[in-house]
């Protein structure tokens, strides 16, 4: 399924072989050809930038790790760089599915920001031991979905700490000779989850009786695709293998889904991802399957669904045969949840109950297994 991929690469970064340099890292740009520099982006300091923050999770669970904290400290260098830094975001949020990727890059035109800025706490192998990384990452907002867009140039810059990369930074504003024109700086970053609400029409926590009727597209995984022409160095060379991994993992995402979806009642096709869902609907197909991938309390809040403060697990129902198990998963671990949209009026249709698990192919048991016993399919 298609996504805005800012962070994919980011997984592979623990598991690369050993690297000589941090030049040789995979910047956090996902699956992006970049040409990376030390030049600032001309307009940094006089037009509003937004940022997007990625940190390891915590040590020995799948929980975030304290990526505010993080935030924190880069927007003390950022307002003190006189860098408009406006909105700071999660990556996993920016990136949990196509619909919320979609919103929020609408948000970001909306609020005229013209830079995205990412940044980075790394965990990788430097000549066999373990190693950590701090990087900034400055480039253009495309003004798509996507955010990023192959060959576009990026400033970057990489320490080993915090202390020393904001002094380099500084040092980097100091040499570029730009005098800053924003003179209402935030004293303290601002928080978002994502896009927010990303329900267009209608909400139900069911499942659509029309699915007895119309087919259901289902977008399969898409591989990425490495330009003919793009930069060099030592970063995008990494990430051209990082790609030919990432798209053998496609392949092997895409049989298993058939393998689910044989699962599922009634007529469905698998489609290209790459697909707009206007033409999606021109080709006969009224609901779309889509999934979310990110904190279950993110996920809640996007879909629409009352958030309780006080929670602190999630319980999600699994049917099995005639047999209902339940887990406990906690509110703030990345799950990954589906939902079926009726593409022309925006309707979701949720499911029920909770199904939402720690791997999209047991999300999506899930569904089609709570949507069978809703239906009385199979009894």
């Amino acid at each position: 399924m298609k996504r805005a991929y800012l962070s994919l690469i980011l997984c592979c970064i623990t598991l690369m072989p050993l690297m000589a340099q941090e030049e040789d890292m995979v910047f956090p740009a996902g699956l992006r050809f970049l040409d990376y520099n030390n030049n600032l982006p001309d307009n940094l300091l006089h037009t509003k930038s937004v940022v997007f923050v990625d940190v390891p999770v915590k040590s020995g669970t799948s929980l975030r790790g304290d990526w505010q904290a993080l935030a924190k400290e880069g927007h003390r260098a950022f307002k003190n760089a006189g860098i408009d830094a406006v909105a700071y975001y999660n990556l996993g949020d920016v990136e949990a599915g196509k619909d919320a990727s979609i919103k929020l890059a609408e948000e970001l035109k909306s609020r005229q920001i013209e830079n995205i800025i990412l940044l980075s706490q790394v965990q990788l192998r430097i000549a066999g031991k373990d190693a950590e990384r701090f990087a900034i990452l400055i480039t253009d907002f495309n003004e798509e979905s996507s955010f990023i867009s192959h060959g576009q140039e990026a400033y970057k810059e990489v320490a080993k700490d915090t202390e020393k990369l904001f002094k380099q930074f500084d040092r980097d504003i100091r040499k570029s000779g730009m005098t800053s024109q924003n003179h209402l700086i935030a004293d303290q970053p601002e928080f978002f989850t994502g896009a927010g609400n990303i329900v267009k029409g209608r909400r139900a926590q069911g499942f659509a009786q029309d699915l007895k009727l119309d087919k259901l597209a289902v977008p399969q995984f898409e591989e990425a695709t490495i330009p003919d022409s793009r930069p060099g160095g030592n970063a995008n060379k990494n990430l051209e293998k990082e790609i030919v991994k990432n798209n053998k993992n496609v392949k092997r995402n895409n049989l298993t889904l058939k393998e689910i979806m044989n699962d599922y009642p009634y007529e469905y096709a698998l489609v290209d991802p790459s697909t707009e869902e206007d033409k999606i609907r021109q080709d006969g197909y009224q609901f779309i399957l889509l999934r979310l991938n990110t904190t279950g309390e993110n996920i809640k809040e996007m879909l629409g669904y009352e958030v309780d403060p006080s929670e602190t697990d999630y319980v999600t129902l699994h049917q099995n045969g005639g047999n209902i198990k339940m887990r406990h998963i906690p509110a703030k671990a990345p799950v990954y949840k589906y939902y079926i949209k009726h593409i022309y009026t925006g309707d979701v249709y949720l499911g029920n109950p909770w199904d939402a698990d720690e791997s999209w192919e047991e999300a999506l048991a899930n569904y089609i297994g709570n949507m069978k016993k809703d239906l009385n399919i199979g009894r």
